[in-house]
């Protein structure tokens, strides 16, 4: 909260808007990547997982007319490009988005298209391809729907989920659940969801399921006019699986296979991956390995922070993570001073 309070104490007297106008004629000691995921209303999130709306409209608009005043908004290309050896520009920001939800296109598009902004697109493939629920979306509605007040699962080991009757019990409730999801190795995914629909009492039927995909994710045709817009359409692999939790073959399936899918998609060449859950892979040496095999120049984490231009890593760049609600001066100051994003942020959120 200190930062918080003191980024407020320095955007009022103008000094972030003196740094960044500094920062914009000098040479960038720093790459800034910005992750968004939803960009909607979260009352609108309130039948799946509210916490991935990372900004209201009129908020993503008012974020992304400052950074056009104040910084050079780039594309994949010149992160691609600097790889190779060209400088970037002065205050070099990039905006990402991952997952594949429809308010990307029915929301972001028409914001991006409007100040002349580019973007990347990291999209989950098996879920727009069968037109699935994402998996922590389908926790969520399980756990929200469920009549019981506990959920006894047998898979992957013996556990009760107290559900209870309030929303921060349920929440509670829900992030167990997701655990096993991000951390237990070489998991059946379809194996758990059928536990936890079992264990909650609750089903979706597909036609159910295809109907709420169709009103929460993008399409193909809606991806490809992304590209034919100007932004670029990379991979966040097919299953939304972390990588490090993942065996050889897995690995191959959602590296190699993503890949495929896109690249059969627009027909064009797929460099980029952004890593599920966004955890860095400094401890995972096999999955930076299959990175590499399978053919992606970069690799975006979520981890909290800038990219210094001097020790640039291009499997491991990171990304500054958003909330809904989050205070203006609080995003100019991470914007313009790196030292602002490393406090997590304590903002209320509307959550279920």
């Amino acid at each position: 909260m200190a930062r918080t309070r003191f980024s407020k104490l320095l955007d009022e007297t103008g000094a972030l808007a003196f740094v960044l106008r500094l920062r914009g004629r000098a040479a960038s000691p720093w790459l800034t990547v910005l992750t968004y995921h939803r960009v909607a209303d979260p009352a609108t999130a309130e039948n799946v997982d509210a916490n991935v709306v990372d900004a209201r409209p009129e908020h993503f608009e008012e974020q992304v007319a400052f950074l056009k005043r104040y910084c050079h908004l780039i594309g994949l290309d010149d992160v691609l490009a600097f790889r190779r050896g060209a400088p970037l520009p002065h205050n070099p920001v990039l905006l990402t988005f991952d997952d594949g939800y429809l308010d990307n296109y029915e929301t972001v598009l028409p914001i991006l298209v409007r100040h002349g902004v580019p973007a990347v697109f990291f999209i989950a493939t098996r879920f727009i391809e069968e037109r699935r629920l994402f998996w922590w979306d389908r926790v969520s509605y399980l756990v929200k729907h469920s009549r019981r007040e506990a959920m006894t699962l047998t898979y992957p080991r013996a556990e009760t989920l107290v559900l209870g009757t309030s929303r921060a019990e349920r929440l509670a409730a829900a992030r167990r659940a997701m655990v096993a999801i991000k951390s237990h190795f070489d998991l059946d995914l379809e194996r758990y969801l059928e536990e936890l629909e079992r264990a909650s009492d609750v089903t979706i039927s597909r036609e159910h399921e295809r109907e709420m995909v169709d009103g929460l994710l993008m399409n193909w045709d809606q991806i490809r006019l992304l590209r034919k817009a100007g932004m670029s359409v990379q991979s966040h692999t097919r299953n939304h699986r972390v990588l490090y939790t993942l065996s050889e073959a897995g690995l191959r399936n959602e590296l190699e296979g993503s890949k495929r899918d896109l690249e059969d998609v627009l027909g064009e060449r797929i460099g980029a991956v952004a890593y599920p859950v966004g955890k860095a892979l400094n401890r995972a040496p096999h999955a930076r390995n299959a990175i590499r095999a399978a053919g992606y120049e970069l690799g975006f984490t979520n981890g909290t922070g800038t990219n210094p231009v001097w020790r640039f890593d291009p499997m491991d760049v990171r990304r500054l993570s958003l909330e809904v609600d989050v205070e203006p001066s609080y995003f100019r100051g991470m914007v313009a001073l790196p030292y602002f994003a490393y406090e997590p942020h304590t903002m209320a959120r509307n959550e279920w």
